[in-house]
């Protein structure tokens, strides 16, 4: 039997179902990593060391401005923390926000309110409903879990301070939309200049698609400088570090 033959424009479609990109078919994806302890030295940064919590399960679950969701998949972790889920094709229509709530992660802090701002972030498509993916782990230890990457130096002859968080987003889109624009915000506040800078590209394909939210930090004696990156493509890091505590991103 000879086998068809595929057009260019199907050979394409098939590439962007693969990489999570473009209006094609929503399509599960496959999330393999490796759970991690933090470090107690966290002077300066997050640091991950090997797991000690022994196996156990990681569950997802989603989270938006409408709330938290039941555990919505499930898939057993080894004692050296390795694990590989599996997410759904498509999300229940009951597991979305309301049409109109904002897709940006909460860590995208807001501007002071006496700051003057110049440009903007747009959302290509206000109404469509997004939800971010959440992992916990479930062993002798439990909690949420991130992937996430942090650096931080002080340096006392400049008394100049630099840190920087890359945290691995996964959303899930009803239908496409683009995030994108930069927006600068400035205010002084007890003598001090602050200044925010916001910078997007991120395309949400219909399903799941994978982002980074890059966050660098500069302190001056001045002042604070803060830029918050918005971009798609992959996670930062295959290590989901346990963060007992923490909300998503």
């Amino acid at each position: 039997m000879t086998p068809p033959v595929l057009s260019a424009a199907r050979l394409r479609g098939l590439a962007l179902a693969l990489l999570g990109l473009g209006n094609v078919a929503a399509a599960q994806i496959l999330l393999t990593g490796t759970v991690k302890d933090q470090s107690e030295d966290t002077d300066e940064a997050l640091i991950s060391v090997p797991w000690r919590g022994g196996a156990g399960q990681v569950e997802g679950w989603v989270a938006s401005s409408a709330g938290v969701s039941k555990v919505i998949v499930s898939t057993p972790m080894s004692a050296d923390g390795r694990f590989s889920l599996k997410l759904p094709a498509t999300l229940e229509a009951s597991l979305l926000p309301p049409a109109g709530q904002s897709p940006l992660p909460t860590s995208w802090a807001a501007p002071h309110p006496a700051a003057t701002c110049a440009g903007a972030v747009k959302i290509s498509d206000p109404g469509a409903r997004v939800v971010q993916l959440g992992l916990n782990v479930r062993a002798r230890t439990s909690g949420n879990i991130l992937p996430v990457l942090s650096s931080g130096h002080y340096d006392e002859a400049q008394a100049t301070g630099h840190t920087r968080t890359q945290q691995g987003l996964v959303y899930y889109a009803e239908r496409s939309v683009q995030i994108s624009g930069t927006q600068v915000c400035q205010w002084t506040e007890g003598g001090f200049l602050n200044k925010m800078t916001y910078v997007a590209a991120a395309q949400l394909a219909q399903g799941w698609t994978r982002l980074t939210l890059d966050s660098t930090t500069v302190s001056r004696q001045s002042g604070v400088e803060i830029t918050f990156r918005l971009t798609g493509g992959a996670l930062p890091t295959n290590d989901w570090t346990l963060l007992p505590d923490a909300a998503l991103p």
